[in-house]
């Protein structure tokens, strides 16, 4: 069996960064079923978590995250990807890019943000968005 801090590696890791989650469980020697499990219970772990604060965050400063009409904002390349992302394809964008494009802390502060409304199904979207990554990038790796 594996030690407890690789094991606690791997469900943080993919608790934060999800990509980089089952690579370090490959590396460590866990088994296809064991790495799809850590990875997607420590992303689903991530996803409740950051989902909370940043819901926490939009209500503790609601004046920051609204709009200012009276400052002309500036836009970097990855705020107008999060527009455009947010604009075009919505909730299921979010989910599908968030464990592996943009981090789990990212997409899910961005769903808290404008997703909060139907935070159940959003939360759900998430956890969904997580496993499906975790089973794609486990199968990825352990064939090739």
């Amino acid at each position: 069996m594996a030690a407890w801090y690789e094991i606690a590696s791997v469900f943080l890791t993919s608790a934060v960064k999800f990509f980089a989650g089952p690579i370090l469980a490959k590396s460590f020697g866990f088994s296809y079923v064991q790495t799809i499990l850590l990875t997607s219970i420590g992303g689903i772990f991530g996803v409740f978590l950051f989902f909370k604060i940043g819901s926490k965050l939009v209500h503790f400063f609601p004046n920051y995250f609204k709009p200012v009409t009276k400052k002309k904002k500036i836009f970097t390349k990855k705020n107008k990807f999060y527009v455009l992302l947010i604009r075009n394809y919505g909730m299921f964008g979010i989910a599908l890019l968030s464990p592996i494009l943009i981090s789990i802390p990212v997409g899910s502060f961005l769903a808290a943000r404008f997703f909060e409304g139907n935070a159940v199904m959003v939360r759900a979207i998430l956890c969904m968005s997580v496993v499906f990554w975790s089973v794609t990038l486990s199968t990825f790796l352990f064939l090739f």
